[in-house]
């Protein structure tokens, strides 16, 4: 339950508004930023479970709920929503990420290494873990973050009514504001004169999935007759960008890592395009965060995508291919192609999403 978790965000930003509609709120969780307003019950942790993690708190959450409502008899709550797929005896299930669809991108991607090798286990344990939860919950309605995420709820389970609603952004922080205010100091911090076509890919981890070699081998073919570009990467645990570093062999000064910065805005600021050409998301957050500060977007097809890009308008939607994504760029960096608008199309921001979402969680409780 923290603040810098792109898919807990709204959910912690939600917590004041529900409490100031009387929706009292306990959290059962292994971590949480501090002074949130709601009961912090936080389970027990077993070693570093970061790659099974789920199953274990899925384990620690089962057996406290049949403890308190089964042994002791203690009340059950008006509401129980569960994020993802922690707790079968729910009321409510958020979802934010789709194993089917990112088990359909593993097999096309193929298996080239013991982290690929890893990453399909550990997502067909999470499938098979999906399925049966949606085979056996108690959930009367499944909350998608988009349209996409949706269709493979349907395909998965039809009988369980689907809302979708895509995760929030802050506008405070993320507006077309930001460019003025912060482009100029930034881009000079990291050494990028007015010349450089610069080209930002924003994620914490997942280089894989998130389509990170497919942007560099991108560039890398643009860079051949447009040297001014450069990719600019930002978030990431440093011992990982090291191991990206070295998978590279390059220390070419035309990609910059800046690592894990509290202020992604400022970095969009210093950008002239959001290039993120994911092979399977859910809805990602950044891409919302990118357009709402006007910066053209340069998407895949991938789940939620359809959520935010306009092809054409706010952005352009390329393919699973550098060589076609080096064309769609160049087109960009030489003029030919602008956007003709901006659009957030169905994104919401914090304040919509923490009203709607207490209105899903209100009309559980008064349905039977």
């Amino acid at each position: 339950m923290n603040l810098s978790s792109p898919s807990m965000k709204g959910v912690v930003s939600s917590l004041a508004a529900w409490k100031g509609r009387g929706i009292e709120t306990e959290v059962w969780c292994w971590t949480c930023d501090d002074h949130l307003p709601a009961t912090i019950r936080k389970l027990p942790r077993i070693g570093d479970v970061r790659l099974l993690g789920g199953f274990v708190f899925s384990w620690l959450v089962f057996w406290r709920a049949w403890w308190l409502f089964k042994v002791r008899k203690q009340p059950r709550p008006d509401v129980i929503y569960s994020i993802a797929w922690y707790h079968k005896a729910c009321d409510v299930c958020h979802v934010h990420f789709s194993q089917v669809d990112w088990e359909k991108r593993q097999r096309l991607l193929g298996i080239h290494s013991l982290r690929d090798l890893v990453e399909s286990i550990v997502n067909k344990l999470n499938l098979r873990r999906a399925r049966s939860f949606l085979r056996q919950t108690t959930a009367r309605k499944l909350v998608c973050v988009s349209q996409s995420v949706a269709d493979d709820m349907r395909t998965e389970n039809s009988r369980i009514p689907i809302q979708v609603l895509p995760n929030s952004y802050d506008p405070q922080r993320f507006h077309p504001g930001v460019r003025d205010q912060f482009r100029a100091a930034t881009r000079s911090k990291l050494g990028y004169d007015e010349s450089r076509r610069v080209f930002i890919f924003v994620s914490t981890g997942h280089y894989r999935r998130k389509g990170f070699f497919l942007a560099v081998e991108a560039l890398s073919r643009l860079r051949q007759s447009h040297p001014e570009a450069c990719l600019l990467v930002v978030g990431g645990r440093e011992e990982r960008l090291a191991s990206l570093r070295r998978t590279l062999g390059t220390d070419d000064d035309w990609i910059t890592f800046t690592g894990m910065v509290p202020d992604v805005e400022r970095y969009f600021a210093a950008a002239d395009a959001f290039l993120f050409p994911s092979y399977s998301e859910a809805f990602a957050l950044v891409e919302v965060e990118a357009a709402a500060c006007g910066l053209p977007l340069f998407l895949t097809p991938h789940h939620g995508s359809e959520m935010i890009l306009e092809d054409g308008v706010n952005g352009r939607l390329i393919e699973f291919d550098a060589a076609q994504i080096a064309q769609v760029l160049a087109e960009f960096v030489e003029g030919r192609w602008k956007p003709t608008g901006t659009s957030l199309k169905h994104a919401v921001d914090s304040a919509t999403y923490a009203q709607r979402l207490g209105d899903l969680l209100l009309e559980a409780h008064h349905t039977p």
